[in-house]
């Protein structure tokens, strides 16, 4: 049987990888949506540029930070005996992690870089994300909007392996 995977190159981490298909002239090849995602960073060397994917990663960081210290803050309210303002921390972070979620899905398949692994993960994650977020607000149960907060975690996690990839492939 003859083999169709064309053998390339990442053009970010370096790694090599087999493609269904041979990208067209000038265009770069990414082994992964993680390092397409760190690619459109732009950033190399000294120069740190702001671009379109550096204000969304900024955004979806501070929204998964704010998730988290939402639930902190709502244990101690809890703990406390400060139960409707425990409530309102716990809805505030599942809307929050929500909104996170959806909003990184869009801006993966928006950038066209959506692969079969990424709605993988993605359709995993969906599960404790809306559980979360319907415990969270319903019930107010703030390890329901905890275990949104780890998923959304490691939704940042998954979106940043091509810096990882990058600092493997150069250690080859």
């Amino acid at each position: 049987m003859e083999d169709r995977m064309e053998r390339l190159t990442c053009d970010y981490c370096s790694l090599p990888f087999r493609a269904p298909y041979k990208p067209a002239a000038g265009a770069k090849a990414f082994c992964c949506s993680g390092c397409a995602m760190a690619s459109r960073l732009g950033i190399e060397g000294e120069q740190f540029p702001i671009s379109p994917q550096l204000v969304f990663d900024l955004l979806f960081g501070f929204g998964v930070f704010n998730q988290f210290l939402l639930v902190l803050l709502a244990a101690a309210l809890r703990r406390d005996g400060a139960a409707a303002g425990a409530g309102l921390c716990v809805t505030i972070s599942a809307l929050l992690g929500a909104t996170s979620f959806l909003v990184a899905l869009a801006w993966q398949w928006r950038s066209r870089w959506m692969q079969a692994s990424d709605a993988i993960v993605f359709a995993v994650l969906a599960a404790p994300v809306a559980g979360g977020a319907v415990f969270g607000v319903r019930f107010h149960l703030v390890s329901g909007v905890a275990v949104a907060a780890v998923a959304n975690l490691a939704l940042v996690g998954w979106q940043g392996r091509g810096f990882l990839r990058r600092k493997w492939g150069r250690r080859k």
